[in-house]
């Protein structure tokens, strides 16, 4: 019996440190607002789904641009010479709130609320898109 009620004490204990730790991404409006079930929200997964792609950072890198020459001459040993061009990455990050999101003061708190979901900041890197030219001419002997 004493075991018991032990046991009891304990597992209320343990309880309420579960109950504090929910009460923080509830404390505010903008929580309310974004991870909230009242009536009037936009569905769940909506929300669920903009929070992600708003967490979402995705770097397109520039295009390779490569030129290559080939040279016929006359005696047909043709020569190639190629160039290549690189130009900076672009880094999207979205910075635009939702418009049901009105209750959050900054893209700080919409992220914020957005991690209540377990909704974590993210990084997806697109593919090199390649662009290659080749030209021919040919040789001309005067």
């Amino acid at each position: 019996m004493k075991v018991f009620a032990v046991l009891s004490f304990v597992s209320v204990a343990f309880a309420g440190i579960n109950v504090f730790e929910a009460r923080n991404c509830a404390g505010n409006n903008c929580n309310r607002a974004i991870t909230g079930t009242r009536a009037g929200l936009p569905a769940t997964s909506l929300r669920q789904s903009d929070c992600s792609s708003f967490m979402l950072t995705v770097v397109t890198p520039s295009p390779v641009f490569s030129t290559t020459w080939v040279e016929a001459p006359a005696n047909g040993k043709a020569k190639r010479a190629t160039t290549a061009a690189v130009t900076a990455a672009v880094t999207s990050t979205p910075t635009a709130l939702p418009t049901y999101a009105t209750q959050c003061s900054s893209a700080a708190a919409y992220a914020s609320a957005c991690s209540c979901w377990g909704i974590t900041a993210g990084l997806s890197t697109a593919a090199v898109p390649t662009v290659t030219v080749t030209s021919t001419y040919d040789y001309c002997d005067l």
